[in-house]
């Protein structure tokens, strides 16, 4: 029997997927359970309607972070930071600090996409990744420099 799951099953697949599995399988444990729909008539057809919307919305957004990623890596961030002794900073830049800057030159990142292994704490020049989508990681040049 063909059924569609609706939620993840460990052992079987991911929800969206379409399985082959025995009718009692089906009957007895994933159906009642409301992890899957037999794939039978109109729920066969909206899952292939769901699987064409979601491949055109996965394309709109490759593309949007194609944009994205052509925009980072011809950025340059200039941070200036309060200097102490040795060319050590106050502090350090961080990859919220890095996600803000870039917010405001108009490019949306989550901080949690900025590939920062640790903060900056010297002054110079750095070139750090941004995860924008699967496969593109643009770096953005950061040119650490002090205040004023």
């Amino acid at each position: 029997m063909k059924v569609i799951l609706i939620n993840d099953v460990q052992t079987l697949g991911k929800s969206g997927e379409l399985k082959d599995v025995t009718d009692g399988y089906a009957r007895n444990f994933l159906i009642p359970r409301k992890l899957a729909v037999p794939a039978a008539g109109g729920a066969y057809r909206a899952w292939q309607h769901d699987i064409a919307s979601r491949e055109d919305k996965r394309k709109k957004e490759r593309a949007e972070a194609e944009v994205a990623a052509q925009r980072i890596g011809s950025t340059t961030l200039t941070m200036g930071v309060k200097v102490g002794e040795g060319g050590k900073l106050y502090g350090s830049i961080t990859s919220k600090e890095i996600a803000e800057a870039l917010g405001r030159r108009g490019i949306v990142v989550d901080r949690h996409k900025v590939d920062l292994d640790e903060p900056l704490k010297m002054l110079g020049t750095y070139k750090v990744a941004i995860k924008v989508f699967s496969g593109m990681t643009p770096e953005v040049t950061i040119v650490v420099e002090p205040k004023g």
